[in-house]
């Protein structure tokens, strides 16, 4: 007997995949791998990828559903109608930057393939991966990005390495030039209908952006380019719908490399892990979660205090210390008890208007301790040597972006990564979340007795 195939056709100019010559099964079969079940307060209700009506997907999702057609004895024909437009670039690549063993299969495997996500740790170069990809297609490059410290990073990056001048959207920008970096929110706000230039290739920076996961979505499904790409270093979530979004735009991930093969090789430092424990003179009266945390983390003052003697401490060793919090009204505290001990510190916000003075004053050395709310994803500063995750929360992706800011071995085999636990029911657990996040990411480089914590 035959095999059936099932046909899918992939039009040109579009981001959606639509299936065609199929007996109802298959359509039924593509629908429930690709719905997920969203939650809107005490209920929930399913979405679905699969468009029943015009019988689409995004693109990003056809290894997924080739992989499901396969195992249910179905061979996939796919017909793609995408042309490659854009421009060549004519970069020049400086030389000072080698791509190390892992860097170059990273970028081997993405030039045999046309989407999919690059997973690399923080401070493993994957922004020197994203330029020599764009540099060896070398055709017109759209790199999206969602703060404005990551378009002026990736800007300087692009103008050192490939020497040539960036085009900027957002930040009250729009110059398109053949490699243009763009704010994500610019591009919805405006729209991508006033793009002038013709792009070949997409590049998404930290596509694993949970919270931007509809507005990356809403963007990815109407850009068209055939070449998508997407950088990470922590491809993992807890909402299958999100995961799928993000799928469904740059593909599945087709390279990964863990924490732990990079500390191995020395590219990253070894963590060492400590805990702050402290004793709070009353219990919590709040019971809401925003009072609550008012209550224990920002305003508590043996928690404060305790972090600040662990700060200064490390700060007398010689490390570089970020102080990461969660609202400004906590780094303000927390700088003024810095100011009353005579420590030089500095406190960088959104609100900062002398933020690239600061980060050059900690990068030089003028200034030992940085307090900051922004710096979680992207920003590069290798002189950090320690960190102390003073704002609690529980988010996985977040706490390995942050603690990755110090495990870049600027001089130093080792990093310090603290953590403060807290004994209020509520925000043990996301203590213990944290924990779990930093076993998984550096895997046998975990503290052992920590772990006997995290498993009771």
């Amino acid at each position: 007997m035959a095999m059936k195939v099932v046909t899918l056709r992939i039009p040109d100019k579009s981001a959606l995949v639509y299936v065609e010559k199929a007996d109802p099964r298959v359509y039924f079969m593509i629908y429930e791998e690709l719905t997920y079940r969203k939650s809107f307060g005490k209920w929930e209700k399913p979405e679905s990828l699969y468009n029943p009506h015009t019988k689409s997907f995004p693109v990003g999702l056809i290894p997924r559903v080739k992989s499901l057609l396969n195992s249910k004895g179905y061979r996939v024909r796919i017909i793609d109608e995408r042309e490659i437009e854009g421009i060549e670039i004519n970069a020049t690549w400086n030389e000072k930057y080698q791509l190390r063993k892992y860097q170059q299969k990273t970028l081997k495997k993405a030039l045999k393939t046309n989407m999919g996500v690059l997973a690399l740790p923080v401070g493993s170069g994957k922004t020197i991966i994203g330029l020599r990809l764009i540099y060896e297609l070398n055709l017109s490059t759209l790199i999206i990005v969602h703060t404005k410290e990551l378009l002026y990073q990736w800007a300087d990056n692009i103008r050192e390495v490939l020497g040539i001048e960036p085009g900027l959207v957002g930040d009250n920008n729009w110059d398109e030039r053949p490699v243009t970096v763009a704010m994500i929110q610019t591009l919805l706000s405006r729209g991508v209908d006033k793009l002038q230039k013709p792009y070949a290739v997409l590049l998404f920076d930290e596509c694993h952006r949970t919270s931007a996961a509809e507005k990356f979505y809403e963007l990815g499904i109407s850009l068209t380019q055939k070449l998508r790409f997407g950088l990470s270093a922590t491809p993992w979530r807890r909402i299958r719908g999100e995961e799928l979004k993000i799928e469904g735009i740059v593909g599945p991930i087709i390279y990964e490399i863990k924490a732990e093969d990079l500390i191995k090789e020395k590219f990253l430092a070894k963590p060492r892990f400590m805990i702050i424990e402290y004793e709070s003179s009353m219990p919590p009266l709040a019971e809401r979660y925003k009072e609550l945390y008012e209550e224990i983390i920002m305003e508590n003052k043996e928690r404060n205090k305790a972090i600040v003697r662990i700060a200064y401490k490390l700060a007398k060793q010689g490390h570089r210390v970020l102080i990461d919090v969660k609202r400004i009204e906590h780094g303000n505290v927390l700088i003024e008890m810095f100011k009353k001990k005579g420590i030089k510190a500095e406190f960088l916000s959104s609100q900062s208007p002398n933020r690239w003075e600061i980060f050059e004053k900690f990068k030089n050395g003028e200034i030992n301790v940085l307090i900051s709310t922004l710096l979680k994803e992207g920003v590069d500063i290798p002189e950090i040597s320690a960190i102390i995750l003073a704002g609690g929360g529980k988010s996985d992706i977040m706490t390995i972006q942050t603690i990755g800011r110090a495990l870049r071995p600027k001089g130093r085999s080792h990093a310090v990564i603290v953590d403060v636990k807290d004994d209020d029911p509520l925000l043990f657990t996301h203590f213990i979340e944290r924990q779990k996040a930093l076993r998984q990411y550096y895997g046998k480089y975990y503290d052992k007795e920590l772990e006997k914590i995290i498993k009771k």
